[in-house]
């Protein structure tokens, strides 16, 4: 499921498969079930941390406007001594203020952890 293409719908599952669109949409939600986090073991070392919209050109509008229709995502990455990506978490915000990207270091990210995020 989050190798094949961007998105998958039920009904592409089922011509793929070979099952019923009902059996297709039960497995994609208890794929997403399995995947979702536990928030038991948050992460601990190098945490990059950032923001981001999604949705297109609007007219009249640039970058991130507050009264806009585009989806607000915060996002932090955690990376080994390596470099390389360890893993990673995505929610959606409603605006830029610190009570809305405070949620994410609350849920996801250790107080130990060294994070840094772009300025």
């Amino acid at each position: 499921m989050s190798t094949l293409t961007k998105s998958l719908s039920a009904n592409y599952i089922s011509l793929r498969y070979g099952v019923t669109e009902k059996t297709a949409r039960l497995f994609m939600h208890k794929v997403r079930e399995s995947m979702k986090s536990s928030m038991n073991s948050p992460m601990d070392s190098i945490v990059h941390v950032d923001e981001f919209v999604i949705g297109g050109k609007e007219e009249g509008k640039v970058g991130r406007s507050y009264n806009s229709k585009k989806k607000k995502i915060v996002y932090a990455v955690e990376h080994t001594d390596e470099g390389k990506v360890r893993r990673m978490y995505a929610m959606r915000i409603e605006n830029y203020s610190h009570k809305q990207l405070k949620t994410i270091f609350e849920k996801h990210i250790c107080n130990s952890a060294s994070t840094t995020t772009d300025q």
